[in-house]
């Protein structure tokens, strides 16, 4: 998967998988799942359109481990079978130009809708411009807004202030919730913009050590490290925690 100039899900995607403190250890990691996969001598994987051989069908749509040596799918593979393709477009002008369609498409869903509340509602763009950053190719935030601007004509002043407002309107850091678990992953580089720490009994934090972007919400396997299965049972046992007194009121009620 090339990176450097595709704008938007390719990168992201990638991303997901390297947002980590110790990206040694996971750059290492997706080094050997790709060794393996080349050495591997069943599929005939490559970027050239014309050259991609699948295996039999619904074997993509089966759970993904990227680090199990015996999955021998990539994750260039998913992507790009999620997404219809056979191959992810180096072309910033084609990228706008697909932005820019408003009828209803096979490929690339909810690419439009997710840049258009990043530009009126979040922001949450990800970088990579620190001088240790092993993707340095990837878009600035100058490039991110310009999407922005291409695709729906906001401006830069326009997405801060809109960012601002979100976050003035539903608390940023602090947002004074009742019953509510932040849940993330360490390996997820959205982790940095949620809640990682308790704020009171009411508003409680998990960050799952090295669990990427949702993965506490993927069915289980068993391949899933002890950290995530640990959070997956503090998850449910803080929703019985809250759920329970209604419960126990909902049956006096009905006695």
């Amino acid at each position: 998967m090339a990176i450097g100039p595709v704008p938007w899900l390719g990168p992201l995607l990638l991303v997901s998988l390297l947002g980590s403190s110790a990206p040694a250890s996971l750059l290492r990691r997706l080094g050997e799942h790709i060794q393996r996969f080349q050495e591997s001598s069943g599929l005939g994987l490559s970027l050239d359109p014309g050259s991609v051989a699948l295996p039999k069908q619904g074997w993509l749509e089966q759970p993904l481990d990227p680090f199990n040596a015996s999955d021998r799918r990539s994750f260039l593979q998913v992507v790009t079978h999620s997404l219809g393709q056979k191959c992810l477009s180096f072309s910033r002008a084609e990228t706008v130009a697909q932005l820019k369609v408003t009828e209803t498409q096979v490929a690339g869903v909810g690419d439009r809708q997710w840049l258009y509340q990043t530009c009126t509602e979040f922001g949450y763009y990800v970088t990579c411009e620190v001088p240790g950053c092993p993707f340095s190719q990837l878009p600035a935030l100058p490039s991110q807004l310009e999407l922005c601007e291409q695709v729906f004509g906001f401006s830069a002043s326009s997405i801060a202030q809109a960012v601002s407002q979100t976050n003035s309107y539903y608390g940023g850091q602090t947002p004074g919730a009742t019953q509510v678990l932040f849940v993330n992953g360490d390996i997820d580089p959205w982790h940095v913009l949620s809640i990682t720490q308790p704020l009171g009994p009411s508003e409680s934090a998990l960050l799952i050590p090295n669990a990427s972007h949702c993965l506490d919400m993927a069915p289980e396997r068993p391949s899933d490290s002890p950290s995530l299965r640990l959070a997956r049972q503090n998850i449910f046992q803080q929703l019985q925690t809250w759920l329970d007194p209604a419960k126990k009121s909902q049956v006096r009620g009905g006695v």
